[in-house]
């Protein structure tokens, strides 16, 4: 079996910054499974894993364009302490706070009263390494098909909401 449109995919990936840092990865828990072919994971990523086999592993070098989006300057903006219901008391560098509209932005600094938030992803402008190993490869099941992402116990460790949903807003349980 080969990693290809609806079939779902367990990798184990690191991701690597310019450095050579890693930035992100899930070498320490359990394997990500994503349904492959309907945009679960970053494009350029999915593309470059197609045709694969288990156990084999790739490294894939994505652009910003093509993994997180150029940097927008137009993101980052400056507000009031006074802006912030609590008066901002429990901010500091590097909270994630929610604007109005739902968009995340990051406390990038704090300067008196004024507070700057960067609406950018974390990993934007920055071109990143993956190295992916496929750990394993099974057929969709008729609800995961038909829901377009994977319904199993083991959601990602960043997307896992605690109240048995799979994080994806779809409504379904497991």
């Amino acid at each position: 079996m080969v990693v290809e449109k609806d079939k779902v995919v367990s990798i184990q990936y690191s991701a690597s910054d310019e450095q050579g840092n890693i930035v992100d990865g899930n070498m320490d828990f359990e394997p990500l499974e994503y349904l492959h072919g309907h945009d679960n994971i970053l494009a350029g990523l999915e593309n470059a894993l197609t045709g694969l086999k288990i156990d084999e592993e790739k490294k894939v070098v994505l652009t910003p364009g093509e993994a997180y989006g150029d940097f927008n300057p137009e993101l980052v903006f400056e507000v009031s302490r006074q802006q912030f219901p609590e008066g901002a008391d429990g901010l500091q560098l590097g909270t994630m706070v929610q604007a109005s509209d739902g968009q995340e932005l990051l406390v990038t600094d704090i300067d008196g009263d004024k507070i700057i938030l960067d609406g950018n992803h974390p990993f934007a402008g920055r071109t990143l390494e993956f190295a992916v190993t496929i750990k394993n490869i099974r057929e969709a099941s008729a609800e995961e098909l038909s829901h377009g992402h994977v319904h199993n116990a083991h959601t990602h460790h960043h997307e896992h909401k605690g109240d048995g949903s799979c994080g994806h807003g779809c409504g379904c349980s497991h």
